[in-house]
């Protein structure tokens, strides 16, 4: 049995912007989570690497940046785990063909638009033939039928960054299609995907298929929600995978789902609500629902989980314009009433939720600028 330690996605570089006010401190967090990989690779017991594109979020990172994956390359080369690497789309050896080389001088890199010669490499579990192209669709635009399994013993595995046909990009012009059953015919005992920002283990592919998505390293976007790391799979000859997913540790964006703050008297009560049900050491994303009984002004709340959380999504989809409290106000014979009149009237007369949505804030802020709380 050969244990891999199976990374895709990395995106090293990206801007984060998603993540503002803390895309620099995220950048530098996922940075120092990639150098750990040595360590990783070491309390896993690990045998090999493989790494199935978008390393680095662009073809030009910083000389900085290379340098760090160098070393890590190295550090991994030197404990006596060989490195395999196929490039990605963001990082496509089309755009720079030396980047690759550059970053990884003792890695196995796979350069050529088809299956060409497969590495082979004898690690302390036995030897280990591994498969891999640079996807070139100028060049080559059926690369999968262009592998034949070599005679060699031991494991064999195919390295391919690519989108399956329910992948977010499947059919995009920059992207390797990976139809199904071009998988399912790779002859090979596991095949490490890259692309697909989330983990899909093999019982997800059905059928028996030996593949398997690693996902991002970190989460790139907010929207990328919950566990991002890597994959530690024991690959046997003529037996299925055995892959478990490791966190790698960095921040992870956590869905709280909708969040009711209809019995909320304030905004501080809402963050406090939702500090509650968000871990410490996360970036949290909510929805919120409800009726408050009063005009919620959500940047307070987003401000004061700002303090705690550096980032945050807050949606606001409650209904101010439906509680009791408004309908009260909506009576008064005060200038507040008859600002919440003329808003209550708008929002019905509205057949446009947009529109709705807007109306309605706009009658919060009002009501807010006229003291109403």
């Amino acid at each position: 049995m050969i244990r891999l330690l199976h990374l895709s996605d990395a995106h090293l570089g990206a801007v984060y912007s998603g993540f503002e006010p803390v895309a620099e401190a995220r950048r530098k967090e996922v940075l120092e989570a990639f150098r750990g990989l040595p360590e990783a690779a070491e309390a896993h017991g690990v045998h090999a690497v493989v790494m199935c594109g978008d390393l680095f979020d662009g073809p030009k990172p910083d000389e900085r940046l290379v340098a760090a994956v160098r070393e890590v390359s190295r550090r991994l080369e030197e404990a006596g785990r060989p490195v395999f690497a196929v490039p990605g789309n963001h990082d496509s050896i089309s755009l720079d063909p030396s980047l690759y080389a550059n970053a990884l001088p003792g890695a196995h890199l796979f350069t050529e638009p088809i299956f060409a010669e497969p590495a082979v490499a004898d690690t302390e579990a036995g030897p280990l033939t591994v498969y891999g192209f640079a996807y070139d669709r100028a060049r080559e635009s059926d690369p999968l039928s262009s592998f034949r399994r070599s005679d060699t013993p031991g494991v064999h595995v195919v390295l391919l960054h690519g989108a399956v046909p329910d992948a977010p990009h499947w059919g995009e012009p920059s992207s390797l299609s990976l139809p199904t059953e071009g998988l399912a015919g790779l002859d090979a005992d596991y095949v490490a995907l890259g692309d697909y920002h989330r983990f899909r283990p093999p019982e997800e592919f059905g059928a028996g298929m030996r593949a398997c998505y690693a996902g991002s390293f970190a989460a790139v976007d907010i929207a990328e929600e919950g566990p991002r790391g890597y994959v530690v799979a024991d690959v046997e000859n003529g037996a299925p995978p055995r892959v478990r997913h490791v966190s790698s540790g960095v921040r992870e964006v956590v869905r709280l789902g909708d969040v009711d703050v209809g019995a909320c008297p304030d905004e501080l009560a809402v963050a406090e609500l939702l500090r509650e049900r968000a871990p410490e050491a996360s970036i949290p994303v909510a929805r919120l629902v409800g009726e408050p009984a009063f005009p919620l002004d959500v940047e307070i709340v987003r401000f004061d989980l700002v303090e705690r959380y550096g980032c945050v999504r807050v949606e606001d989809a409650t209904r101010f314009y439906a509680s009791t409290r408004l309908a009260e106000i909506a009576q008064e014979p005060t200038v507040a009433g008859h600002v919440a009149r003329i808003g209550l009237s708008r929002v019905g007369e509205s057949d446009d939720e947009e529109e709705r949505i807007e109306t309605e804030r706009a009658l919060r802020i009002a009501l807010r600028s006229l003291g109403v709380t």
